[in-house]
């Protein structure tokens, strides 16, 4: 046994046992520094949220209790977890990529890397924060998109980690081969916006295009980018003559190919749904139309609940629900079951499940080609082991933060994002006004002639207020309180301003969270011998990542004054990803790499979170059938061509000091 022991942990040899007296403290102080960063960056955002509710929308903050343990455990678990990477799982993946290729050759290769993509990707939080989004999209403004985020979900997750293993298949291979870093980009991205320009000619496909454009910087994330990262740095230090030492390159990919595989797909399923629509038309018992429309749903039963909840929230009358369902009762099946509490025992159990299901899967896969395929010892494996633990409690606590606190808070500011700009009805203040009369009303000279008011009852006495007809029942009058817009007195546009200022800091502090960037900012520093500053490239990226979101942000917010089509995303994506391919050839080969993988890196475990439960208040409130979809992918873009832009200048800069 003591043989065994010494075998598999060989580092515990020789070790000097410190009293428990002396260890804590220096446990103590070593994991404080490990905090001390997340704490500084998480706060800061989170701060700045509550801010925003309280002096901009001048709404107050709902369970700020839980939000309060909400934002402690993702500070932990973001820490825990970045620890359990660095210790753990990170040392795995390098070793993998330095030591499998000679064993298994280029197949094997394949093999694993298409595994180690798919693992690594269904362990991807962002991914189940996306799909969230499916709960606004009424299946008949968008049949394609509503199934691929329904019924469809393990789909959508199955493509994504396909595209991604593929990627890290090519990315493998260019360390391996020393193929060089540009080629690939610019045979990629060109056919994704062509195909993206040709889905949005089609009114089946176009709402699947943000979907698709989203995925990719979704499924960068928090575990897929540290595995990419330290596959690509392990395979490029036995790689060819042109490998890249830093083994930057492959996020890129991973972006990239996923959105790839979703176009795929959709346009697979294309032909099986049927085209936007109003509600009634959806839901005809028209017999082409109800077998595409069945197919969405999943079967007869849930069809029926989606009608009847399209009778509750008025998008299908009584008398339309009667003409398509004759059998059926309206109502039946539509109650909404009430969400309970993500600290409930339930639901830590279910944020358990999905931490073990997200680091241990992948650590079996890493440590089993290690020790089966490559017949290697893993080094330091008591610290591994450790890391992986870390990493698993970091994971439950991170998604559990996030969950109920940092997500619930921009959830809350982005469902109250519209009031800078729209009446809003203060349904809390319901008054019921009894034996109304017609001393109750008088008449006042108005644009359109005369308008009726009533006196409602208030603190200070008689309050006039504009009366609604379909308020008044028999002499009982039930008035709800309109508040005015923030920015009533300047205009709708000026609130719509207000809106994309907010986003732009919004987007600004959550990259510093971001825990991947700040690695990818240390090993640049490193590569440039410090003419590149890691201040430097964060402070870009976050730059970047604010206008992307103002961009992204303003398509949803002037879709809505188009709404016949609306701004299309490939309006937008194509001309930012133009001008990134012409600054790409002109910019040197390194610069080029660290430009698009911080693109993927900047949308992290932090930051798609908070873009996408943002823009899930706007989404409700848009015109269009994507609701918010489209910002993830434009916060991606515009970092790559500031940081190219950079790149160039900081080249430049370098020469002239040589010359002089």
């Amino acid at each position: 046994m003591g043989k065994i022991k010494n075998r598999a942990f060989p580092r515990r040899q020789g070790l000097v046992v410190l009293p428990l007296n002396k260890s804590f403290p220096m446990i103590g102080t070593y994991a404080l520094a490990k905090i001390q960063p997340q704490f500084r960056a998480v706060l800061l955002v989170s701060v700045y949220l509550v801010a925003a509710q309280f002096f901009l929308l001048k709404t107050p903050l709902q369970n700020a209790v839980s939000i309060a343990a909400g934002v402690a455990a993702a500070i932990i678990g973001l820490s825990f977890f970045l620890e359990g990477l660095f210790l753990g799982v990170m040392p795995l993946g390098e070793q993998c990529g330095m030591r499998l290729p000679a064993k298994i050759g280029v197949a094997g290769v394949t093999a694993f890397s298409i595994v180690v993509g798919i693992t690594a990707t269904l362990a991807e939080p962002a991914i189940a924060i996306l799909q969230q989004q499916g709960s606004v999209i009424p299946p008949w403004n968008a049949p394609l998109l509503y199934l691929l985020l329904n019924r469809g979900t393990s789909w959508l997750v199955a493509a994504i980690a396909t595209g991604v293993g593929l990627s890290v298949v090519l990315g493998v291979y260019r360390f391996m081969f020393g193929w060089p870093f540009k080629p690939p980009v610019f045979i990629i991205i060109p056919l994704l916006l062509i195909a993206s320009c040709v889905f949005d000619g089609n009114s089946i496909l176009r709402p699947v295009v943000n979907l698709a454009w989203d995925t990719g910087g979704a499924a960068t994330g928090a575990v897929t980018v540290p595995i990419v990262l330290a596959l690509g740095l392990g395979v490029s230090k036995t790689g060819g003559k042109r490998a890249n030492s830093s083994g930057l390159g492959l996020v890129t990919l991973a972006s990239a190919l996923p959105v790839a595989a979703v176009l795929l797909l959709a346009a697979l399923l294309s032909p099986r749904v049927p085209g936007p629509s109003d509600a009634a038309a959806f839901f005809s018992s028209q017999p082409v139309q109800r077998e595409k429309a069945l197919y969405v749903a999943g079967s007869g039963d849930e069809l029926v609940k989606m009608a009847a909840g399209a009778v509750k929230s008025g998008n299908l009358s009584q008398a339309e629900y009667k003409l398509c369902f004759p059998d059926e009762t309206a109502g039946a099946g539509a109650e909404e079951q009430p969400l309970g509490s993500v600290f409930s025992s339930r639901a830590l159990l279910e944020f358990f499940k999905a931490a073990l299901l997200a680091v241990l899967p992948l650590a079996f896969v890493l440590i089993a080609a290690i020790t089966l395929i490559a017949r290697d010892r893993i080094r330091n494996l008591d610290v591994v082991f450790l890391g992986i633990l870390f990493a698993a409690l970091g994971m439950f606590a991170l998604n559990l933060g996030m969950t109920g606190g940092i997500t619930a808070i921009s959830s809350q500011t982005g469902l109250s994002l519209n009031r800078t700009y729209r009446e809003t009805l203060r349904i809390e203040k319901t008054m019921v006004v009894r034996g109304v009369d017609d001393s109750s009303f008088f008449t006042v000279p108005g644009k359109g002639g005369s308008e009726k008011y009533i006196w409602i009852p208030g603190a200070d006495g008689p309050q006039p207020e504009k009366f609604i007809p379909q308020d008044l029942a028999g002499d009982v009058y039930t008035h709800i309180p309109v508040e005015s817009a923030v920015f009533a007195e300047f205009g709708e546009v000026v609130g719509y301003l207000a809106v994309l200022v907010f986003v732009f800091f919004l987007g600004f502090l959550a990259i510093f969270a971001e825990p991947a960037l700040a690695a990818t900012a240390i090993t640049v520093e490193e590569m440039t011998t410090g003419t590149f500053k890691r201040s430097t490239l964060v402070i870009t990226a976050a730059v970047g990542v604010g206008i992307g979101m103002v961009l992204g942000f303003a398509r949803v917010l002037f879709s809505n004054m188009l709404p016949t089509g609306g701004i299309h995303l490939s309006w937008l994506l194509t001309p930012c990803y133009i001008l990134a391919l012409i600054l790409t050839i002109v910019s040197r080969e390194d610069f080029a790499s660290i430009a698009w993988d911080v693109a993927g890196i900047a949308t992290g475990p932090i930051a798609v979170p908070i873009i996408i439960t943002t823009g899930l208040g706007l989404g409700t409130d848009s015109l269009r059938a994507d609701g918010a979809f489209g910002i993830v992918a434009m916060a991606s873009v515009i970092p790559i061509i500031a940081i190219l832009i950079l790149g160039i200048i900081d080249v430049q800069r370098s020469k002239r000091a040589i010359t002089e």
